[in-house]
């Protein structure tokens, strides 16, 4: 039976974490907890399965409540539209959104997701984005996986870069063990550090670092990753 749906849910959690090795997971939260402040409430926007809420005391948000129910055994987590964080205004001395989050939204909606970080981040506050680097898309406009994963299931996915709009546009299936099949349709959007820096300032953000991975490597055409460190200017 080929089941059709959101793509956030079951099929993310299923395809996705076998990408995301505690390996990876610990490197990354020793980069957020090295970045962020060392005192303060923390939030991690678009936490999913709560793997970095398992290294890093935070609040966490996501949309999909199969992810949630995960997320609660590592912290105090919630259900909410991104555009709308149901938390008090400067509440949080930081907050992060990894993993292409941002990217995930039309490009209209993003503005009004970081208008809300700026509400609840206090002034002299961090906020951490990270995404892919645009230049991978640029260079490979068709990509794709057909293969097996660790519990048996089978995984394919065609992703073909849409120059116009910056964005990969993905189909991803599915095949579990038992037979059935879960598929979808998602984009990832991809950011330029010129962009973060326009996006940002808007909100109230002013860029104070950038770098190419978790590694502190420069930023540059060659990067793997955008990763941008942001301070909460005065209200």
């Amino acid at each position: 039976m080929i089941m059709s749906g959101p793509f956030f849910g079951e099929l993310y959690l299923r395809s996705t974490r076998p990408f995301l090795s505690g390996v990876v997971t610990e490197a990354e939260a020793r980069f957020l907890r090295t970045n962020l402040p060392q005192e303060g409430r923390l939030l991690d926007l678009g936490c999913g399965h709560g793997r970095h809420l398992a290294h890093l005391s935070a609040f966490g948000i996501d949309r999909d409540p199969l992810s949630l129910s995960e997320a609660n055994a590592h912290g105090p987590v919630v259900r909410a539209d991104f555009r709308a964080i149901p938390y008090r205004a400067a509440v949080f001395a930081g907050a992060w959104c990894w993993y292409n989050s941002m990217g995930t939204f039309e490009d209209d909606q993003v503005p009004l997701i970081l208008a809300e970080l700026g509400r609840c981040i206090a002034p002299g506050g961090t906020l951490i984005i990270h995404g892919s680097h645009p230049g991978r898309a640029v260079a490979q406009p068709e990509a794709g996986f057909d293969g097996p994963l660790p519990d048996g299931s089978h995984l394919k996915e065609r992703a073909v870069f849409n120059a116009q709009k910056r964005r990969d546009e993905i189909h991803r299936q599915l095949t579990l063990p038992e037979g059935r099949v879960l598929e979808a349709p998602f984009f990832i959007r991809y950011y330029e550090l010129r962009e973060w820096r326009d996006l940002l300032s808007v909100a109230g953000f002013e860029v104070s670092w950038s770098v190419g991975g978790i590694d502190g490597a420069a930023l540059d055409e060659n990067s793997t990753d955008v990763i941008v460190g942001a301070t909460r200017t005065s209200r």
